[in-house]
């Protein structure tokens, strides 16, 4: 008998089912064990939506692993849409990362959310769905009294003790910062309090008055701006240790007790309770928590009645917990063998008797991924989970379901087989196939981008889709046709009983990944080099815009001075604040009004600058080298646009459906920024004129994918593809990235470089002079003159900058005649890219790259049995290692103390004084897999991008800069994988409160970019000299960023023979109090951020927007901090006016104009002449008004009152 064919599969079956969902739904509600077969997860998750929606009753969805659980979640709420208000998400209460006896932290974010689980369930609040895995539920959890005894309602108009709400916040793990911008902190500010709840979508804002609450907030944690007041919120503990007094005396005993058990000695025993009992344990605590509660709980505790199970893949999830109870047995027994106290695994864990008795003691549904028959008879040493693995057939419901298995193999198979024909077939002749048969066919994408890319290739072949349908998605019965739904559904699957076929965009195109982290705003990545001076501390080095380098000493209260008259009078003597910057020869105090002339010195992490000296010579000297430089820069980039506007070359023909298929199996989501760098790519192959595009973005940003784009089009074209690599590692490393999302097609891939032997070399380069080889990848040995071209299309240049004189030249030859294509890791800021915009094409990717999921980072000391299984994890899953030391000194002996600990793992040692051929030749092998671990110093820094790396541990991690650790620890996490980075430091204890700070900031934003406000900042900042070839080197650091953007963009200009005009900075001396209190905001970096946030402010509303932000965060606005808004709110007409300087005092107002003032002399001289009492004009262009004793307002009135009398003497077209 044949098996069935590909498209009678549905059919087949069908004819196997038996029994239907409504079969399933009565006997769950029947309160019995259902066993089914026959249902893919996705399907699963749509009887489940269907069963709680029918039954009114809460479900809680148990898989084997957290990603499983994730994907359930996910599709559980894709089949909720359409179904109204109350159907609301599933809560994910996951799993924790590691076992109690390895002493690091688990990942707080995890612990953060079980404790919001924890908190909903317990409170008694509504829920439809909790979905976990068995690991997570094994956990013991600490009792349902103590974490709601944590727990506060604040409410508006109530009161609230603040110093018991403040205490609790410590107590439950909330972290006290300058700013609440991440879950699970908490900002204090006089009567203000930030609090940033895991399970609330932003973080409230609470104000009082004294014991009173006068109003309760949600705000944007990016912009610190409210969002919408609320009449109450509840705050809940964030970890499962509770340090409350109580907490912390049972502890000490029953530590005491353990330490007594196993005879430690007295002192270290001592020290250890006195860590627990100060808080300072750090990762112990988790170790210890049966000892802070007389008995701990389980989840199940919390469930309550009413609560069905469901467990998805039941042999699985039984296999995960075994191997957990397993692992963590061996981490007691390491705990017992180095005698340190710990508690037993029944304190920590449920055991497999223990779980299997509370999901059968509810009704429960087994879904069985592969059903096995139960024997007859039970064996007696069988676990109590395999009661659950085995089924009986005659109480088996079959569904019948199939997952889209069948379809993948079928496509890979076609593009594979004739990657020219058409890719799409097999899914176009089934889609055909089941509308013939009436069923209703579900096809989702993600993105509104590839439901369009889609719905274009299925119109190619007569398929005409319905988009953005809506309604519901797990009815029965509904009517056959074709749509596409934009959601997010993990497996597709065919439904032959409900008439119902899914197909999701990764059956058709391939796995693809998402990011689910908010992405930053251009407004706000632009605030952040405006923020930069929010972590400036004491001792920093500024650049100022006219002075130069010099040292940060804090902000100073200074005193204006008075008159003799004002003495007389006894007036108060008023103050303004001033930032004090040192430098060779003296001090500059600089009026708060004009931050915006500094910004902070970003040089490399211990390298200090020298000084430069006040009223010296040394920095117009600096400005005059650079002066130079830049004038050669923009000639040289007028003269290449130049003569690439005069040559021309056929275009490519237009994007076929091949490119469409292509581009859809790319396995991200491309970003915004990366999305625009192909579309401009793709414009410029079909212009007439040759492409010459940099790309420019962070290593890991999707640059590689925008280079594959335009090599797939031209080889598709016919035309040959040379990529020009710096070094061979680089050059190797895109070879196998172009292999890999190449080999599905007809296009020969080949790799030039000195690892690659002479004989093999002359048949590439023979093959390449035939037109046989369609993209070749290579160091400069592609330049040499033996290599010969039959039709070069497209060059790409990795790096252009790092190449030498004569290489470039033979570049700067090919340019005016092939398309170039410049990538470039180092990131540029937004005003360069303004600035050189319009004479080089630059495609600018600074959106973080798609689905860089959280390095999961780890603070802990040196620990054999930690850093083995650390390595031993990531070489279980095919992964590589990183092992950071950054002395030569010691390396070596780390590499065979790691071989030691790990003797099945290929150790590599590496650092940068290597011969430069060996360093090489380790990287390579290091990429290509020869090498399991690779021990080196900081050289891996920049330039690696490895996805089977994915574990890094950081030795004496307390030595690096915070810029440094950050950079590090981006080299991991690059693929779908999790990523693990072990900063491995002295005990908390010995580091310095510096250090430690630094490292708990990296534990803490594990997200990419998350509050490394001046760590991104800086990278930005270093490398920006670098983006012009090497020849920039070191200007734009000697002068400043926005400096030298300005004298590019005016050497430019002048070039182009446009006028220049310079924008001025007004300095504003009044004799009223004008400065932001310390008593409002006690933080000096925030209000130094304020500061130069004003100071920078384009216009009135801009001063505006930031005053409400001010006052939103930081209540009422005292004077002085008020009289501040006024005087900025002036500033952005007086710069309009072009004053250079502005003195304002209750009896006079002068202005300083500078010559090419909007205001038109003739008329500013007949305001003079018509009150000369009042109105005085010198010849330096001073314009004075006085004004009487006895007139009402101040100094910033009578400004106010000028400015009004001169809107009338603007020149024509000036208004």
């Amino acid at each position: 008998m044949s098996s069935p064919s590909p498209l009678d599969l549905p059919f087949a079956a069908l004819s196997r089912a038996s029994a239907s969902l409504e079969d399933a739904t009565r006997a769950l509600r029947r309160g019995a064990r259902v066993d089914l077969d026959g249902l893919p997860l996705g399907g699963a998750a749509m009887w489940l939506e269907r069963y709680q929606a029918s039954q009114s009753r809460r479900v809680v969805l148990i898989t084997d692993t957290w990603e499983a659980a994730r994907q359930l979640a996910d599709d559980l709420l894709f089949f909720s849409k359409g179904e109204g208000p109350d159907a609301s998400p599933p809560l994910l209460f996951p799993p924790l990362d590691t076992t109690p006896y390895l002493d690091v932290a688990s990942d707080r974010r995890a612990a953060m959310d079980r404790a919001a689980v924890l908190f909903h369930l317990g409170q008694g609040l509504p829920w439809r769905f909790v979905v976990t895995s068995a690991t997570a539920i094994s956990r013991r959890v600490p009792p349902r009294e103590a974490l709601l005894r944590r727990s506060q309602w604040v409410r508006a108009e109530d009161e609230l003790d603040r110093e018991a709400f403040l205490a609790k916040l410590s107590e439950g793990g909330y972290l006290r910062v300058p700013v609440a911008e991440d879950p699970g902190t908490f900002a204090l500010r006089g009567s203000i309090i930030d609090v940033f709840s895991p399970h609330a979508p932003y973080p409230v804002r609470i104000e009082l008055d004294d014991w009173l609450v006068l109003s309760i907030k949600f705000f944007d944690p990016e912009d610190q701006r409210t969002v919408e007041e609320t009449r109450e919120v509840f705050i809940h503990p964030v970890r499962d240790v509770l340090l409350g007094e109580s907490e912390r005396a049972l502890a000490t005993q029953r530590i005491r007790e353990l330490c007594d058990a196993i005879d430690m000695p007295t002192t270290k025993a001592r020290a250890l309770i006195d860590e627990l009992d100060e808080g300072r344990a750090g990762a112990k605590l988790e170790g210890y928590l049966p000892a802070f509660y007389p008995r701990l709980e389980s989840f199940f505790d919390y469930l309550g009645e009413e609560v069905d199970l469901a467990i998805v893949g039941v042999g699985e999830s039984l296999k995960e917990l075994r191997e957990e109870l397993a692992r963590a047995q061996a981490d007691f027994e390491a705990k017992v063998e180095q005698k340190v106290p710990a508690f037993a695994l029944h304190e920590h864990y449920l055991d497999e008797g223990e779980v299997v008795s509370a999901w059968t003691q509810r009704p429960h549904a087994l879904v069985h991924r592969l059903a096995q028959i139960a024997s007859e008879t039970q064996s007696a040493d069988a676990p109590p989970g395999a009661a659950l693995e085995g089924v009986h057939a005659e109480t088996l419901l079959r569904i019948g379901a199939e997952d889209q298995s069948s379809l993948r193999a079928a496509l890979r198979t076609q593009r594979a087989s004739d990657p020219k024909a058409d890719g799409l077939a097999p899914l176009a002749e089934r889609a055909k196939r089941w509308l013939d048969e009436g069923y209703r066919v579900v096809f989702t994408t993600r993105t509104q981008t590839q439901s369009d890319r889609l719905a274009t290739l299925l119109k190619g072949h007569g398929l005409s889709a319905q988009k953005g349908a809506s309604g519901s998605l797990k009815s029965a019965g509904a009517q056959s046709g074709l749509e596409i739904r934009v959601g997010s559904l993990s497996h597709g699957f065919v439904f032959p009983s409900e008439r119902l076929v899914f197909v999701t965009e990764e059956e058709v195109f391939g796995s693809r990944t998402r990011r689910a982290a908010k992405t930053r705003t251009m407004r706000q990545k632009a605030q952040a080099f405006l923020e930069d001076l929010r972590e400036l501390k004491v001792g920093d080095y500024v650049v100022h815009i006219d002075h130069g380098v010099g040292r940060y000493l804090g902000l100073e209260r200074q005193s204006l001075g008075q008159s003799q008259f004002e003495r007389f009078r006894g007036e108060a003597q008023h103050a303004v604040e001033v930032l004090v910057v040192e430098y060779q020869g003296g001090k500059l105090l600089l009026p708060v009004t004009r931050l915006n002339q500094i910004q902070k010195y970003a040089g490399r992490e211990g390298q200090a600058p020298k000084l430069d000296r006040l009223g010296g010579q040394t920095f117009a000297k600096t400005k005059a080298r650079v002066q130079k430089a830049v004038q050669q820069l923009a000639d040289e980039l007028l003269r290449l646009y130049a003569e690439r506007a005069a040559s021309a070359r056929e275009p490519l023909p237009p994007a076929d459906r091949a490119y469409a298929e292509f581009e859809a199996t790319f396995p991200f989501e491309e970003t915004p920024d990366q999305s625009r760098a192909i579309d401009e790519v793709m414009h410029d192959l079909e212009a007439a004129h040759p492409m010459d595009r940099l790309v420019c973005g962070d290593v890991g940003f999707g640059k590689t994918e925008v280079a594959i784009r335009a090599a797939f089009r031209v080889a598709m074209a016919g035309r040959q593809v040379a990529m020009l690599c710096p070094t061979t590692v680089l050059a190797q490393q895109h070879f196998l990235n172009f292999q890999e999302r190449l080999r599905e097609y007809p296009l020969r891939v080949e790799v030039l470089s000195r690892f690659v032997d002479r004989k093999r070399q002359q048949e590439i380069i023979a093959q390449l002079r035939e037109g046989k080889v369609d993209i070749l990848i290579g160091t400069h040995r592609l330049l040499s003159k033996d290599i010969h071209f039959q039709k070069l299309g497209l060059l790409i240049v990795d790096e252009e900058q790092r190449f030498g004189v004569v290489h470039k030249e033979r570049i700067k030859q090919l340019r005016t005649s092939v398309d170039v294509l410049t990538l470039s890791a180092t990131p540029i800021p937004r005003t360069l890219h303004m600035t050189v915009g319009g004479l080089r094409d630059l495609s600018l990717i600074t959106t973080p790259p798609v689905d860089r999921r959280a390095v999961r980072t780890f603070i802990c000391t040196w620990d054999d049995h930690l850093l083995r299984e650390a390595i031993q994890r990531e070489l279980a899953r095919g992964g590589q290692v990183f092992f950071v030391h950054n002395r030569i000194e010691g390396l070596y002996e780390y590499g065979n103390q790691l071989q030691r600990l790990v003797p099945n793992a290929r150790i590599a040692v590496a650092h940068g004084q290597m011969k430069e051929g060996l360093l090489e030749q380790m990287m390579t092998d290091f990429v290509e897999g020869r090498y399991d671990v690779l021990c080196s110093t900081a050289i891996i820094e920049s330039g690696l991008d490895i996805p089977r790396a994915n574990t890094m541990i950081v030795s004496r991690a307390d030595t690096f800069g915070l810029a440094q650790l950050y950079q590090l620890r981006g080299r991991v996490g690059r693929s779908r994988e999790r990523a693990y980075c072990y900063l491995v430091a002295p005990p908390p204890a010995k580091l310095s409160d510096e250090s430690r700070y630094r490292l708990e900031a990296l534990e803490r934003f594990t997200e990419l970019g998350s509050g490394f406000h001046i760590a991104t900042l800086d990278m930005e900042l270093r490398g920006a000299g670098d983006l012009l070839g090497n020849e920039q080197s070191g200007t734009v650091q000697s002068v400043g960023l926005e400096l030298f953007a300005q004298m590019l963009e005016e050497a430019i200009a002048d070039l182009r023979g446009e006028s220049i005009v310079r924008d001025i900075d007004p300095e504003i001396h009044l004799d009223l109090p004008y400065y932001i209190p310390e008593g409002y905001v006690d933080e000096v970096g925030l209000r130094l951020s304020f500061y130069k946030r004003f100071a920078s402010a384009e216009d009135e509303s801009g001063v505006m927007d930031l005053a409400r932000e001010m006052e939103d965060r930081f209540g009422e606005a005292p004077e002085e901090a008020r009289t501040f808004v006024r005087a900025m709110r002036i500033k952005p007409e007086l710069r309009h006016l072009r004053v250079l300087g502005c003195e304002a005092s209750k009896q006079r107002v002068t202005l300083q104009l500078k010559e090419d003032t909007p205001l038109d002399p003739r008329l500013v001289m007949a305001l003079v002449a018509k009150d000369p009492g009042r109105w005085k004009l010198t010849p330096d262009v001073k314009l004075t008004r006085r004004f009487d004793q006895d007139e009402s307002g101040d100094a910033i009135d009578h400004i106010e009152s000028m400015l009004r009398a001169l809107d009338g003497c603007l020149k024509s077209g000036q208004a």
